[in-house]
């Protein structure tokens, strides 16, 4: 018992589904089987009438699970939504949805089946669509509206209607004779937007009753609700009919020479239909052997159906339970642009799909804002450097032009305000803008020309810079928080020639900037505390704006341009700094602010 409840939890749904679901239907099946096989065994050897009975029961079941299969073709409309609008519709239709109408009805009537003759759809403002096996002349000035079995289509209100041997002309060349399957097209309770009718041969109710014998001398008639008739097995007994009364389920006697003919009849609840079984008596024992292999191959039958049934049930079940754990695999992976579409089914899972929807989308929603919300105070943080000006530095080069203007340095005076003004225009304009590279250049040489001429020339700039690409566009302020670095923090201890190199080359993935100095630089544990800081890994540095500067940087750039750019150090002490700018081509340039003012 242990070990049958742990292999019962280690099973999977869908075998659960499948060793639950067989036994509760074969079980009842087999028991009804064997509980009918005995009872008709038992009473026909008390009652010919009985053993009637029986035959025509199950003949009559037979009917009306075929039936019930034409039923459900005549709901063809309601599984297409275009063929719904289009029938809702009035006057001339489209080629397009002619031909999809067209081409639904002749994939309905082409299927391996033998007894669909043809579909027809009557819309009611005179539109008909058909389909046909055969080569068939379609009468379209046939007025539909006034036949009776329109007429009965509509008043069944939606529900199915049949009707016996077709006699109308809907079809001029009627190759031969057939029965019809009609259901009135409708929303809800809405009005009648048109009939579906399909002509069937005789083909399915001849492979009913030929697996069916009450004898030789046995016939078996169906008639339809005016005892007209519509199928018969063979022609024996058929000219006795017309004189009985139906009206009466109790079976009738006819002495036929030295036989005796039993005539009894099964109305058909679903399609008013008579099913009228003349029987030999003295060969009524012989079909025995017969009713039991009938019965056997029935439940054959009902048996593969039941299985395959079940299989497929349960799939319906487990499948979108495992597209829904393959989606929330992939959110688990950070893919959030999925989503469960729903293509009918359990209503239940469904509703999990829908909750997957819409839970993945808050979470998307809330992953954007956390990101607008970053970036947005990146950009404040970006927005407020670019209108700092420093107070020590404007104290400075007002310093350096009251000490020119003490020696009558003219010319001096007037590159370093020409500088100082250039650099304040460069930090007043619009904030949002993308600059070419060749305006990052051109602001960092005013910095640095204010240097210097603040140190005396003592700060030797050297430029190596490709040509194309300074037309590029990227973001603004992007250079002089590292040269700002290599003043401030990598010449702070130097007295000596200053040096910085600038270089811009493309590479590989994009554009690459260089600045470089013969600074201090930095021990290998400084550089590692600079590198962890910067990359979120340590929330001090000791270097003070320096890192926070190099940091506002990188996060710019990589919210910008994404994580495959940013910045890398190179360092060692005594030996300077390098800083290594990446970002990618993007030759659509904006206009080069123009030097002076």
């Amino acid at each position: 018992m242990l070990r049958l409840g742990k292999y019962w939890e280690t099973r999977t749904l869908k075998k659960k589904l499948m060793f639950t679901f067989m036994p509760l239907v074969l079980i009842p099946m087999i028991f009804l089987t064997v509980l009918s096989s005995w009872i008709y065994s038992t009473q026909i050897s008390k009652s010919i009438d009985h053993n009637v009975t029986n035959s025509l029961n199950l003949i009559n079941n037979q009917l009306n699970t075929y039936l019930d299969e034409l039923t459900r073709l005549s709901v063809l409309p309601y599984y297409n939504s275009q063929i719904l609008t289009i029938m809702g519709q009035t006057g001339d239709i489209s080629d397009s949805d002619y031909k999809q109408i067209q081409g639904l009805l002749s994939q309905a009537i082409r299927n391996p089946r033998e007894d669909l003759q043809s579909v027809f759809i009557y819309r009611n403002d005179g539109q008909i669509f058909s389909s046909s096996i055969y080569n068939a002349s379609i009468n379209y000035q046939y007025d539909f509206k006034h036949s009776p079995w329109y007429k009965k289509a509509v008043a069944a209100d939606g529900g199915v209607v049949f009707t016996g041997k077709v006699s109308d002309t809907r079809i001029i060349n009627r190759p031969e004779p057939a029965f019809s399957v009609a259901r009135a097209i409708k929303l809800y309770n809405g009005p009648v937007l048109g009939v579906t009718i399909i002509d069937v041969n005789f083909t399915g109710l001849e492979s009913i009753f030929q697996n069916v014998d009450l004898g030789k001398g046995s016939n078996i008639v169906v008639l339809d609700e005016n005892n007209q008739m519509i199928y018969s097995k063979n022609n024996n007994d058929i000219d006795r009919l017309s004189g009985i009364d139906f009206s009466k389920s109790m079976p009738r006697n006819l002495r036929d020479g030295r036989d005796k003919l039993i005539v009894h009849h099964i109305d058909s609840a679903d399609t008013g239909w008579k099913i009228v079984g003349i029987v030999s008596e003295a060969e009524i024992n012989q079909g025995k052997t017969i009713l039991y292999r009938t019965i056997l191959m029935v439940s054959a039958i009902i048996f593969v159906a039941i299985v395959i049934v079940s299989i497929l049930l349960s799939n319906t079940i487990t499948r979108p339970l495992k597209t829904l754990r393959m989606l929330m695999g992939k959110v688990e992976n950070g893919d959030f642009n999925v989503s469960y579409q729903s293509l009918g089914g359990n209503l239940e899972i469904s509703m999990v799909g829908r909750a997957f929807n819409k839970m993945n989308q808050k979470i998307d929603e809330l992953i954007n804002q956390v990101l607008e919300i970053r970036f947005k105070q990146q950009e404040a943080e970006l927005n407020n450097l670019k209108l700092q000006i420093q107070p020590h530095f404007l104290f400075n080069n007002l310093e350096a032009v009251r000490a020119l203007a003490e020696i009558g340095d003219r010319k001096g005076i007037a590159e370093l305000t020409t500088a100082l003004g250039g650099i304040l225009r460069y930090s007043l304009t619009k904030q949002n803008d993308k600059v070419r590279l060749q305006d990052e250049i051109n602001q960092v040489k005013r910095y640095l020309r204010i240097e210097q001429i603040r140190s005396g020339d003592a700060l030797k700039v050297e430029y190596d810079l490709d040509e194309e690409l300074l037309g590029c566009r990227t973001i603004p302020i992007l250079l002089q928080p590292v040269v700002e670095n290599c003043i401030h923090h990598g010449f702070g201890q130097i007295n000596g020639q200053k040096r910085i190199a600038i270089a811009v080359k493309a590479s590989r993935d994009g554009i690459l900037i260089t600045v470089a100095d013969n600074g201090t630089g930095m021990a290998p544990d400084e550089l590692a505390g600079l590198n962890a800081f910067l990359a979120g890994e340590s929330k001090q540095f000791s270097f003070g704006n320096s890192g926070i500067g190099l940091q506002n940087l990188l996060s710019r750039i990589r919210l910008e341009y994404g994580a495959a750019y940013g910045i890398a150090l190179a360092s060692r002490q005594g030996a300077g700094m390098t800083v290594h700018i990446r970002i990618p081509r993007i030759d659509d340039g904006v206009p080069a602010l123009k030097e002076g003012g």
